[in-house]
């Protein structure tokens, strides 16, 4: 508590006669040994006939120390009634009068022991010279058998004893102590209260740490606790296994122990974990969210090319990378969902690349990473329900066995269509937030289920700023690391066109390169299947050796076209291609029967493929690949309008139509029995177009 006396400041300012003058503030006389010890503003006034030493005042003010905190500014909280302690004691005046015994806890050092004092220990073990009692987890002292006078101990047994000497080899001799409806007072090291971001200074020392428990998790050996103070956090392992703490994901805590190195990395070892509450805690978590929010503020340095687009889109940008720092910073998992070509996969390894980065320079561990950034990719166009229940799952047996809380879901590259929605919002009713950021064709529906929605469409731009460029421009507020190949291998990989090609040109990498990365990736990325392969993928995109990733992307490269080739001689046999009154040139493929079942390429990029082919011939031209259940739709010169397509089909036929993506490029579902009928129906609404 603040001491009342001095104000908190230690001091007192009392005010005497000046014994120069006697009070009267004029310089009658002064003692010529003086002279050495006052200023020259002082001799002048003297010269003046007015008192230098009080300034003419007659009075002299001086500080003396605080006698009743000496001089700390602060008097000690009675453990007992909560009263005010005063002078170098254990307890309030009152409190001393009545029998109580002393506990120490374990930041306590045998320096903090005092001979006489009286103390509850646990008898250890009892042996032929005496019976050995642990005062706390690392002090232990023994009553000699000469000493029992009757009394009888038993291992695990409390005892109350005083301390009769400590021998310069530090033994502790204890005697046994009869003491009845005794106050037992818990006793801890007085150390300095340190920051986490100053605790590298402080290695080797007993300190104190206060914070929010943002993380828990239980090892083999010790439980360890992630602790923030807003401005940094450190892990701190509790090894009292067998003594629950009763401390949770959110707790405001005070920590004290042991400043060690493990790995190189900053941990403490907990001497001591207590739960704050009341007042004291909320000053805590209010420092604490003042000190999130103002770290997590994110660096816009401009963007890498100009855009009137992506300027519109700065501020949600913002708001995004904000929330992401804030998830890292708040040991929030984050689970990145993309998907799986080209596109997608360069903007969630932006994310997860500065994520990653983020997180380890937070927590001074590179393990970090692991559990709080999680890719996984989408083999669907959307987020999917195969998808969410994995995710869902895995995040609620997380949330039980660490404590961990509900995860931050970012969606790339899907999640702005209304087949979205049902996985979202099966989240979000555990918890969880959504943030999409995506370029296909948005529903108006998807705003009132995310946090955050970034999409080209809705400030006027197109598919044309692909979900990678987005990426990597948002990452490049949370990081400094170099992503921009990142928006260039996107650029490529989804065939973008205009502005966003100056992206090209800033990677340095020409687009027969950037051609054989999207290849490579979409190659690896089909065999991975459902994985999401941080390792190999990184290495395809040249986080790697760079030797290295140019051989890998050669060998994928090369299987790539051989593949493609192998098929398409094929498929394009088999082509059928109808020009439509309107003038449009309609080519239809057979996936199912002309072109081989699990095997690279896709039916998608299959069919992408024949209709690069095709559009050499014909310049407004609609590729439709179909198997028993699907349509994947390609078009160029044509004004489609794809989701509109999917939702008129929704409502003329009874077929369990669904599906979506761009305006011009897409997919459609049904169920097997109505292929014809919607194929016709898709066939129609496409000659009907202007």
């Amino acid at each position: 508590m603040t001491c009342e006396d001095c104000g908190g400041t230690g001091y007192i300012d009392i005010e005497k006669t000046c014994e120069t003058c006697g009070g009267s503030g004029k310089a009658k006389s002064f003692d010529m040994k003086m002279m050495n010890e006052l200023t020259k503003e002082q001799m002048e006034m003297f010269l003046k006939g007015i008192c230098g030493v009080c300034g003419g005042s007659g009075k002299v003010k001086r500080q003396i120390q605080c006698k009743t905190c000496n001089g700390a500014g602060v008097v000690k909280k009675c453990p007992i009634c909560g009263g005010k302690i005063f002078g170098d004691y254990d307890v309030c005046q009152n409190c001393k009068r009545k029998p109580y015994a002393l506990k120490l806890r374990n930041s306590c050092g045998i320096e903090d022991i005092r001979i006489n004092k009286i103390y509850v220990g646990v008898v250890q073990s009892l042996t032929d010279i005496g019976a050995f009692v642990q005062l706390n987890k690392r002090l232990k002292g023994l009553i000699h058998r000469k000493n029992f006078s009757g009394y009888t101990f038993k291992p695990e047994e409390e005892v109350v004893v005083k301390v009769s000497g400590i021998s310069p080899s530090g033994e502790i001799d204890l005697l046994p102590v009869k003491m009845e409806n005794y106050t037992v007072v818990e006793v801890s090291k007085d150390v300095e209260v340190v920051k986490i971001g100053e605790l590298e200074k402080k290695v080797g020392k007993i300190v104190e740490v206060r914070g929010i428990v943002t993380h828990i998790k239980q090892t083999g050996g010790p439980i360890i606790y992630t602790i923030l103070d807003g401005e940094a956090s450190v892990n701190a392992a509790y090894f009292d296994i067998d003594k629950p703490t009763e401390v949770s994901v959110d707790d405001v805590v005070k920590i004290v122990g042991i400043v060690k190195k493990r790995d190189a990395k900053l941990q403490v070892e907990i001497l001591e974990i207590e739960k704050l509450l009341g007042e004291e805690a909320y000053e805590i978590v209010k420092k604490v969210r003042e000190e999130v929010e103002k770290s997590c503020k994110p660096e816009f340095k401009g963007f890498l090319i100009e855009s009137d687009v992506l300027e519109k889109l700065k501020d949600g940008m913002m708001a995004v990378a904000a929330e992401l720092k804030k998830a890292i910073y708040e040991s929030r998992p984050i689970i990145i969902r993309h998907h799986w070509d080209a596109d997608g996969t360069c903007g969630g390894v932006a994310i997860e690349k500065a994520l990653c980065e983020l997180a380890e320079k937070v927590h001074g561990d590179s393990e970090a990473k692991y559990y709080l950034v999680k890719r996984k990719v989408s083999r669907a166009p959307f987020y999917e329900l195969e998808d969410l229940v994995k995710d869902l799952d895995e995040s609620l047996e997380d949330t039980e066995r660490y404590g961990d809380k509900i995860p931050l879901v970012v969606l790339i590259d899907n999640g702005s269509g209304k087949e979205d929605i049902p996985a979202i919002s099966q989240f979000l009713a555990f918890g969880a937030d959504v943030i999409v950021i995506d370029h296909h064709f948005p529903d108006p529906e998807v705003d009132s289920y995310v946090l955050h929605h970034i999409n080209p469409y809705k400030v006027g731009g197109d598919s044309r700023y692909t979900s990678g460029v987005l990426c990597v421009e948002i990452a490049r507020m949370i990081t400094d690391t170099d992503l921009k190949h990142l928006a260039a291998v996107s650029v490529v990989g989804d065939k973008a066109e205009g502005e966003v090609e100056k992206y090209i040109e800033l990677s340095g990498i020409s687009r027969e390169e950037l051609e054989d990365i999207v290849l490579a990736l979409e190659f690896e990325s089909f065999y991975l299947r459902f994985r999401a392969a941080s390792g190999i993928i990184h290495e395809i995109l040249g986080f790697g050796r760079k030797d290295r990733q140019k051989k890998l992307v050669d060998i994928l490269s090369k299987c790539a076209k051989e593949a493609i080739e192998d098929q398409l001689s094929t498929a394009m046999e088999s082509v059928k291609v109808q020009i439509l009154p309107n003038g449009i040139a309609l080519a239809a493929l057979d996936v199912e029967n002309y072109g081989k079942k699990f095997t690279f390429p896709p039916p998608g990029k299959l069919t992408g493929e024949v209709h690069d082919r095709l559009k050499e011939k014909y310049s407004r031209l609609v590729t439709i690949g179909y198997g028993p259940d699907f349509a994947v739709i390609r078009s160029d010169g044509v004004q489609l309008d794809i989701p509109k397509i999917v939702q008129e089909l929704r409502n003329e036929i009874v077929a369990g139509i669904d599906g979506g993506g761009h305006l011009v490029v897409g997919s459609i579902k049904f169920v097997q029995a109505k292929r014809k009928d919607v194929l016709a129906r898709l066939a129609a609404k496409i000659g009907s177009l202007n």
